[in-house]
């Protein structure tokens, strides 16, 4: 029985086209395991606040209508017990606020200057909890984080090995998008881009999964990759910054604002972190997710003050400022990053979101959904991608060979 000579409709691929599919192939194949455990660990590192606050009990409180106590208040009921249960001498630190369902806690330095966090009921003033390790939540995602920044390695090591497969993942998602894009739309080509055939074979749908799921994630993952890269290249976050801003990166300034030590005062103020508390109270109205006041503990260092907005977590917009332990004036400071972010230029602003872009907290829990689904879909385009490869290298072989075994 003669055979019919099939003539190929398929175009023929451009240069361009060709070496775009190659380098997507071998990056991903170079980078897979890399990209898989970085995007799996920025999923569960997206929702590491919302674990803390349900494992820790210690963290909530019940709401009243009932005023707060200021923090002098607060401070003398941490001192005295401190004073009763610990057995070394304790330095008072900062004294945090969130919101009306949350603990206010007090920051302290033991003598041998380790940290820790005091937890206390900010409308009675009782103890709940006084900690002087992470919780085994945070231990965990102290793990993830090494994982995400660093690949458990040594921090000069991992960290440029990471940013270095970021920087591959980015160039495989754009040939990605190259190879995804069809030669000619047809209605067959369109719903083979867009959607994704559950009825068929697990080989089309694992194909599916990687073109479809990559295609509609992928404005999100270069979001996430390129933010991502900023904390590891100095060049690639001032060339990020200077395409944003239209400016070079200014140098970061390393002198300290510190209070003057020659200043003195007859009339000492009495309770300094209540004025300062009632200043960010007046200011704000209250509308703040979080109140740190970081105490001088020594003779200058200022009052620190920090207000963040929204759930307390987002940083992007927040207002951090310093004043004179004897006076209460504020300290000027031209450091760049702590100006206030309503005298920002449109492209600095983006910059600021860096962070919280990259986190998904920028609008709260749907960006932090997105972050997440993203990363997620990030995680699976290595797994399924390794998976085409294998069955288009070695699938078809096997398959040859056994039919071949069966022939008469």
């Amino acid at each position: 029985m003669l055979k019919r000579n099939k003539t190929s409709t398929k175009p023929r691929k451009s240069t361009f086209r060709k070496v775009s599919e190659w380098l997507h192939l071998w990056l991903g194949l170079f980078s897979g395991i890399i990209v898989f455990v970085v995007c799996l660990t920025g999923a569960i590192w997206v929702w590491r606040y919302e674990v803390w606050y349900f494992t820790e009990q210690y963290q909530r409180v019940t709401a009243l209508k009932t005023p707060v106590i200021k923090p002098s208040g607060l401070i003398d009921v941490a001192i005295h017990y401190l004073h009763l249960k610990e057995d070394q001498p304790v330095e008072i630190s900062s004294i945090t606020y969130g919101s009306p369902s949350k603990a206010v806690t007090v920051g302290y330095r033991l003598a041998d200057s380790k940290n820790a966090l005091l937890y206390l009921n900010p409308y009675t003033g009782s103890v709940i909890k006084n900690k002087h390790e992470g919780s085994a939540a945070e231990k965990f995602f102290i793990f993830i984080r090494a994982g995400h920044r660093f690949f458990w390695l040594p921090q000069k090591i991992g960290s440029p090995v990471v940013g270095a497969a970021c920087i591959i993942f980015l160039i495989t998602l754009i040939t990605g998008l190259i190879w995804w894009f069809p030669a000619k739309w047809t209605r067959k080509t369109r719903e083979k881009s867009f959607s994704i055939k559950w009825n068929a074979n697990w080989k089309r749908v694992n194909i599916d999964l990687h073109n479809v799921m990559g295609f509609y994630a992928l404005i999100f993952m270069l979001l996430l990759t390129i933010s991502g890269i900023v904390f590891t290249f100095d060049w690639f976050e001032h060339g990020v910054y200077k395409m944003l801003t239209w400016k070079d990166p200014v140098e970061a300034k390393i002198k300290e604002p510190l209070s003057d030590t020659t200043l003195l005062s007859s009339h000492k103020i009495l309770h300094p972190e209540d004025v300062l508390w009632m200043r960010m109270n007046s200011k704000y109205g209250g509308q703040y997710g979080k109140l740190v006041i970081n105490l001088p503990l020594k003779a200058k260092d200022p009052y620190e003050v920090i207000v963040q907005f929204g759930d307390g977590t987002i940083i992007y917009n927040n207002v951090i400022q310093y004043y004179d332990q004897q006076s209460l004036k504020q300290i000027k400071t031209d450091r760049e990053r702590l100006k206030p972010y309503v005298q920002l230029s449109p492209g600095e602003k983006a910059f600021r979101m860096n962070f919280d872009i990259h986190t998904g907290q920028i609008l709260g829990l749907p960006s932090k959904i997105i972050a997440f689904l993203a990363c997620m879909i990030g995680a699976s385009l290595p797994v399924t991608g390794f998976i085409i490869w294998y069955n288009r290298k070695w699938g078809k072989k096997k398959k040859k060979v056994s039919s071949a075994g069966t022939g008469n």
